[in-house]
């Protein structure tokens, strides 16, 4: 036993002296097995939390949710004419995204899906422009019950992100915020909120009118989802939902 105590003891003593004065022979591997360590910890976390998925967050399928109208309201989609303005178009075709669509093509998909949806439930539907072609903003301005102009911005920025209803009178505030709330209400984008704002297209209008940027063409994850037939038939849901909120 005493012979295991003086060997025990003499092993601590050599071990204390060697890290005390041997740093440099160890001191460098310990910390690229530390490094180690830590990146392999991090890496397992983010392949628990589905970080490094093979499915794309903005590809997942989307339920589609139908509108309930009520049947028994004074206020409908019966004789409303709705002014859907698609941005841009033709020799402008707006921004350009990171797979080469372009805002005017993507914004011109989703005014007709929402078209689609107003006209079944009863609306008159009129656009801006016809697709493929150009119209100036004073072309734009047309007599209606509401008008919607939509569009899909870019900016230098690739991280940022989200949707923004803009008004700029304030008979046009209450709609363009009804809009926003539609659209909180089905897109996973960060809602940016109601702003006021004088875009031509809606001060040149003395009734309600709202301009929508629908997300960011320059926004990697925006793109893909603005890009999908299913993601623009969830938005041209909201778009119509929104408009019945408001007329009810």
């Amino acid at each position: 036993m005493d012979i295991i105590k003086k060997w025990m003891k003499h092993a601590l003593k050599a071990t204390t002296e060697f890290l005390k004065y041997r740093k440099s022979l160890y001191m460098i591997p310990l910390f690229f097995m530390i490094m180690a360590v830590l990146i392999v910890s991090v890496l397992y976390f983010l392949f628990q939390t589905d970080l490094f998925s093979d499915e794309p967050e903005e590809e997942a399928e989307y339920e589609s949710i139908a509108i309930d109208f009520d049947q028994g309201s004074d206020v409908s989609f019966n004789g409303e004419t709705i002014i859907i303005d698609p941005g841009h178009g033709g020799k402008d075709p707006g921004a350009s995204s990171v797979s080469g669509q372009t805002e005017a093509e993507i914004v011109y998909s989703i005014a007709e899906k929402t078209e689609d949806i107003l006209v079944s439930n009863g609306a008159n539907v009129e656009f801006t422009r016809a697709q493929d072609e150009f119209a100036s903003l004073d072309e734009r301005k047309a007599d209606g019950d509401l008008f919607i102009s939509l569009h899909s911005d870019a900016m230098e920025d690739p991280s940022i992100t989200g949707f923004t209803t803009f008004y700029t009178y304030d008979n046009q505030k209450e709609f363009a915020e009804m809009m926003n709330e539609s659209l909180d209400k089905y897109s996973d984008f960060r809602n940016r909120g109601t702003n006021q704002s004088n875009f031509q297209v809606t001060w040149q209008l003395d009734y309600p009118a709202t301009l929508i940027e629908l997300g960011y063409l320059s926004n990697e994850i925006d793109e893909r989802m603005m890009s999908s037939e299913d993601y623009q038939d969830l938005m041209a849901q909201a778009i119509a939902e929104g408009i019945y909120n408001y007329l009810n």
